[in-house]
């Protein structure tokens, strides 16, 4: 089992203790963002397609098991499926299996492949991915699965590119925004966050991978900050907002400029926290 784990816990220059203290970062953020008993849902989606969202979901999946909490994760990316691939899983049956009432919840689920994690993978892919997602079926099949579990880890499909994980939100505590470093669109990353923001959703934070240094250094210092130990905002106990909604905001709430001096400015919001992850 100790070289199972290791393969989820890598990155491309074998930085393995940078990479599990990453994640450890992000489980302790996820734990303080959804402050709740009970069980916890969490979306992992992203912009566009290859920045790194199933392997930053299945990690933190892993790194919350080894915490000793019950953790669910499902593969909802129901066009292209890569949870069963990175995890070695058959895909069949998987979740659309249970959907279409063609298998229990039982038969699709694959327990214990680490330690307090269990796996739903994708099943067949549908023509109507969409309208899988959005059924009353998905309700129904989240609300049994969260007396089981301390945490449900979503790997959805790009937000960006599909509307298929928009129905999710409202069933879920929020979401995780993962983003690549020199690869993702700003303006694909707006559009993102004023859609989730238009059907009153939470982003509960960003992840962003690949980050490198220009300069190497070996320090301790630069190795922490190498692979993501700075937050920001997003994660929290609120809703991310869009830039426009701050400065509403700080407008209400600072006072009237004296005479001869500017007006108070809004600050700009800040990119969250950043992890490695190949």
């Amino acid at each position: 089992m100790a070289a199972y784990t290791k393969r989820h816990y890598t990155s491309a220059d074998g930085k393995l203790f940078e990479v599990k203290e990453a994640y450890r970062t992000i489980r302790t953020n996820l734990m303080f963002s959804v402050a709740k008993s009970g069980c916890k849902t969490v979306i992992f989606t992203s912009a566009v397609q290859g920045e790194g969202k199933t392997t930053t979901a299945a990690n933190v999946a892993f790194s919350i098991a080894r915490n000793n909490s019950r953790v669910l994760l499902i593969d909802m990316d129901l066009r292209r499926p890569r949870i069963h691939r990175l995890l070695k899983l058959s895909s069949v049956p998987g979740l659309t299996n249970f959907l279409g009432g063609f298998n229990s919840i039982g038969e699709v689920l694959h327990r214990e492949v680490f330690p307090n994690l269990d796996v739903i993978c994708a099943g067949t892919i549908p023509p109507n991915p969409s309208e899988l997602v959005a059924s009353s079926h998905m309700a129904t099949f989240l609300g049994e699965l969260r007396k089981g579990y301390d945490f449900i880890i979503i790997d959805s499909p790009p937000i960006g590119v599909v509307s298929d994980a928009l129905p999710l939100v409202s069933l879920t505590d929020g979401l995780v925004l993962v983003i690549r470093s020199r690869f993702t669109n700003r303006k694909d990353v707006k559009r993102v966050v004023d859609q989730v923001d238009f059907i009153h959703g939470k982003i509960l934070g960003v992840v962003m991978n690949g980050v490198q240094d220009e300069k190497r250094n070996y320090s301790y210092r630069r190795h922490y900050r190498r692979y993501g130990y700075g937050y920001g905002y997003g994660y929290g106990y609120g809703s991310y907002r869009t830039a426009a909604a701050q400065q509403r905001e700080v407008k209400k709430e600072a006072p009237a400029a004296e005479p001869g001096k500017p007006e108070t400015q809004a600050p700009s919001p800040e990119v969250s926290v950043e992890a490695e992850s190949k």
